[in-house]
């Protein structure tokens, strides 16, 4: 999943993970209810899907914001 995201950001088209985990359903499919309620077999992993969609993108932005700063850094003095 680390390489599919980290090669969707050397496109012109990275992935949209609004859209395209399904996070959306979520909201209009009852979500909740069927995440709280039901047998559902992959309940043990549900704190680990924000943090698996969000990391990527978490770790792109911090990168991004400390070459943006050394680029700064460099152009005051």
């Amino acid at each position: 999943m680390v390489e599919g995201t980290l090669a969707s950001f050397l496109t012109r088209h990275p992935d949209n993970p609004i859209t395209e985990t399904g996070v959306l359903s979520e909201f209009t499919h009852h979500g909740l209810s069927s995440r709280l309620r039901g047998k559902r077999v992959d309940r043990v992993h549900h704190p680990l899907d924000p943090v698996l969609v969000a990391a990527p993108w978490v770790l792109a932005a911090g990168v991004a914001y400390l070459a943006l700063r050394r680029v700064a850094g460099r152009t005051k003095t």
